[in-house]
């Protein structure tokens, strides 16, 4: 979930940055060498791991505690896992967007960002109904 949702941010910020950086030439975005977009793509991996995965971790205990008793009366568990994640996300970032001003993490500030984020928390609540399916439903 960090790793994807840190990667989805510095796809966002990337953009950002080249598109601003090509109208301040007054042309077209500004190209990001691949190495380059692979080193920052690290450095705000290691930069903001402990505070987003903090943050994002608090989010998705609280939805996939309810998700998990809704999925024993649906029988949907990757549905109702998968949206609770992104359902997390969505919430995290609006309620940090109404305490703060800010969303806190640049990449999610747009709507195609927010968008990103809460496909990697559905992403997260997927794989996690799939790793703590009961035995009795993976056979």
């Amino acid at each position: 979930m960090v790793l994807l949702g840190s990667a989805a941010s510095s796809y966002f910020v990337q953009r950002a940055w080249s598109g601003a950086a090509g109208q301040a030439d007054a042309a077209a975005p500004a190209a990001i060498p691949f190495a380059e977009r692979i080193s920052w793509a690290a450095h705000d991996l290691v930069g903001m791991f402990v505070l987003y995965s903090t943050v994002t971790s608090i989010a998705l205990l609280v939805a996939f505690l309810i998700a998990g008793v809704l999925a024993r009366f649906t029988g949907f568990r990757a549905i109702v896992f998968g949206v609770a994640g992104a359902l997390a996300l969505f919430t995290l970032f609006t309620i940090l967007r109404n305490m703060l001003g800010t969303v806190g993490i640049f990449g999610a500030r747009g709507a195609m960002g927010l968008a990103a984020q809460m496909a990697v928390g559905a992403a997260a609540g997927v794989l996690f109904a799939r790793l703590t399916a009961p035995l009795a439903a993976q056979r």
